[in-house]
């Protein structure tokens, strides 16, 4: 997320778990003559109680120039990208969701939104790829996920001109509502296959990123992204 005397990119993971309070998330630092680049680790959503700044986090934070996020999370952009993330994942020719699944499909979709509270109704106007990512968010925020994240949490601190983004919400948008209907039904079915491990997988990835242990984060993360290879 740190620039040219240091540039700091809190690099990010949309995830959450239950773990200890003993903060020492991992740091790199790149460095040539002139300038300094810091790499953070960052998850958007956290429980409660997670303590993750330490003293050379801080420190960082204070120098850097400039701090280059993911994307601008800020409050006229989420609600922007909500409003467009609305018009591109709601059917408006009538047609549901429940008409491309099959019926193991129906009844798999009924009972995971029924255990996290989320009303069928609204999920069945949703494109598979929206739905998917609803019922994620739903069942995170069901395990008490709830905290705001890295970003949340240091952008409305941060002066607008020491702030930088990687990518546009347009253009992560893009990539989730381009996809072809394969594609996001494959989505939807491995949601639906896995979110019920959810919990767990979100505990151990948060206790590697809090504990400073990101090899043992990769191993897991790389072993999660095969079933999504799998998908696709």
């Amino acid at each position: 997320m740190f620039k040219a005397a240091a540039r700091l990119f809190p690099f990010v993971m949309a995830l959450a778990a239950s773990v200890p309070c003993l903060a020492a998330p991992a740091m790199w630092e790149v460095r040539d003559d002139d300038s300094v680049i810091w790499l953070f680790g960052s998850f958007h959503v956290l429980p409660e109680d997670v303590q993750w700044r330490t003293a050379l986090f801080e420190r960082t934070l204070a120098q850097a120039d400039e701090i280059i996020f993911e994307a601008d999370i800020g409050p006229q952009a989420m609600a922007e990208m909500g409003a467009k993330a609305f018009a591109r994942g709601i059917y408006t020719d009538g047609t549901l969701l429940t008409d491309l699944l099959d019926e193991t499909a129906q009844q798999r979709l009924r009972e995971v939104a029924g255990s996290i509270g989320l009303p069928m109704g609204s999920l069945v106007a949703m494109k598979p790829w929206l739905a998917a990512n609803t019922l994620s968010v739903g069942a995170m925020a069901a395990e008490g996920y709830t905290a705001q994240g890295v970003e949340f949490v240091l952008q409305p601190a941060l002066p607008a001109d020491r702030q930088a983004f990687l990518e546009s919400g347009d253009q992560q948008l893009d990539v989730l509502s381009g996809a072809s209907e394969a594609e996001q039904l494959a989505l939807l079915e491995t949601t639906l296959g896995e979110i019920d491990a959810l919990p767990a997988v979100l505990d151990q990835m948060m206790a590697h990123w809090v504990e400073g242990t990101p090899e043992k984060l990769a191993a897991l993360f790389l072993s999660d992204m095969g079933g999504w290879k799998r998908r696709f």
